[in-house]
């Protein structure tokens, strides 16, 4: 660690804010040459915006190839280009939030230790930004995201942290292509759990249209977390009813619009909703219990006001902190499951056992791996397979497993689980990943003692 002395972190978002009780902010795009900087630091005080944005690439000079320096996106006149360094030296004479997009994973930490270097004279906000997701179709690199999280942490944490996607031609992208989707959100969320900076997400205003409850998942994360949704002319937004949402539900208050113009008139005479959705999970009432993984990918669970995801390996799980029913009491458990299948090929063996469990316990022990024993143990399977075993005291009287099988072509599920102290059914259905509608719904029960 180089000796970063640590400040009071603030999230831009909380600034803009401040600033704007709507949400939307004045952005300075591609400030990247000294014409373009003197103007804002001249320009009349009322219109100057409130965060300036500048793109930084490495250039590599002719005579001396194994050297280079991080320069602002180049202008045509080589006279009026800048370097990073000059940059940051005026820019931090502005009382406004600091953008800097990272264009290329070489640039990463040539521009953390210049940033570094010059943190006694930055006061204002610090916004980090690189695109570290690929969009389909696009021809950009993304930058390594690992490289750049890493190297943010090391020499300027108090940075916010912003990812986005790299940009691509919409005129080629289907709607499901535009979607974030849930395996898309299992990328973002494997990668939040390695940040503890505030971070913003950089989505583009077609791709939010269509994926508003992936992004209030990642919102419901923690406070800290922002979204700053983003337009140019070639956004073609037919519906509106998804930003409307967004704008009106629980995390308005950490999204910010940063829109083209004809968009932002047509945010601006969008009603508020006035109908909002709750969610039937509670955070509150669940504790979650992690162990080390000996795998490289991130593996865990990430808790959210909207539901709970389990990424990577079996290493997490969650024990109520709710009462249990008592006998002749029933206990009733409801979920809505998505499995999201990795990209890679996986072996078919592995996916058989692959899926939800539910155990039903008499007492919590200290657990010392993610593997429970004992009590009930209550299985949906990716595949739709499905089974209720009794893994304690073996009775003559009680079978000790039941089985069944969903038929059903997705990977999305409703269950629900009745645990009548002498009997556990579980019924689940197929779902359109949508509602909670059940479609072809199968039953299984086990006749237990009444202690577990």
């Amino acid at each position: 660690m180089p000796g970063y002395v640590s400040r009071t972190r603030v999230s831009a978002v909380e600034v803009w804010r401040n600033d704007s009780n709507d949400g939307e902010v004045q952005v300075a795009h591609g400030i990247n040459s000294w014409p373009a900087l003197l103007e804002q630091l001249n320009g009349p005080y009322l219109e100057r915006s409130t965060m300036i944005e500048g793109d930084v690439f490495l250039y590599h000079q002719r005579k001396h190839r194994n050297r280079a320096i991080p320069l602002m996106s180049a202008p045509l006149k080589i006279a009026d280009r800048i370097t990073f360094k000059e940059w940051l030296r005026e820019v931090a004479k502005l009382r406004k939030v600091i953008k800097i997009n990272v264009r290329s994973t070489a640039a990463v930490r040539p521009v953390l230790q210049y940033l570094f270097a010059a943190s006694d004279e930055i006061s204002s906000p610090v916004v980090l930004h690189a695109n570290v997701f690929r969009s389909p179709r696009s021809n950009e690199v993304p930058v390594d995201a690992n490289e750049f999280i890493d190297s943010t942490r090391e020499y300027f944490p108090d940075a916010t942290l912003s990812i986005g996607w790299t940009k691509s031609n919409l005129s080629e992208l289907t709607i499901p292509q535009l979607n974030i989707g849930w395996h898309g959100l299992l990328q973002v969320l494997a990668l939040i759990k390695e940040i503890d900076q505030p971070l913003m997400l950089a989505i583009r205003l077609s791709t939010a249209a269509c994926s508003s409850k992936q992004i209030e998942f990642i919102l419901g994360i923690r406070s800290t977390i922002s979204a700053l949704i983003w337009s140019d002319e070639m956004d073609l937004i037919n519906d509106w009813y998804e930003i409307i949402n967004l704008r009106s539900g629980a995390y308005s208050r950490r999204l910010v619009f940063d829109l083209h113009a004809k968009h932002r008139s047509v945010l601006k005479i969008l009603p508020y909703s006035i109908v909002m959705s709750k969610s039937g999970f509670n955070r509150n009432h669940w504790n979650l219990i992690e162990f080390p993984s000996v795998f490289t990918e991130s593996s865990g669970a990430i808790v959210s006001d909207k539901g709970i995801a389990f990424l990577g390996w079996p290493t997490a799980f969650l024990i109520s902190l709710i009462q249990p029913s008592v006998f002749p009491d029933i206990q009733r458990i409801t979920a809505k499951l998505i499995f999201v299948k990795k990209k890679q090929n996986i072996n078919d063996d592995w996916l058989k056992h692959s899926g939800f469990v539910v155990y039903l316990l008499e007492k919590v022990l200290d657990l010392q791996s993610p593997e429970i024993t004992t009590g009930i143990k209550i299985f949906v399977g990716y595949n739709g397979r499905l089974s209720i075993e009794n893994r304690g005291k073996r009775y003559n009287y009680h079978n000790m497993k039941a089985v069944g099988q969903v038929r059903h072509d997705k990977s999305c599920y409703n269950i629900e689980l009745l645990d009548r102290g002498w009997q556990v059914e579980l019924t689940v259905g197929g779902s359109n990943c949508e509602d909670e509608k059940l479609t072809n719904p199968t039953k299984i029960t086990l006749e237990t003692s009444l202690t577990k």
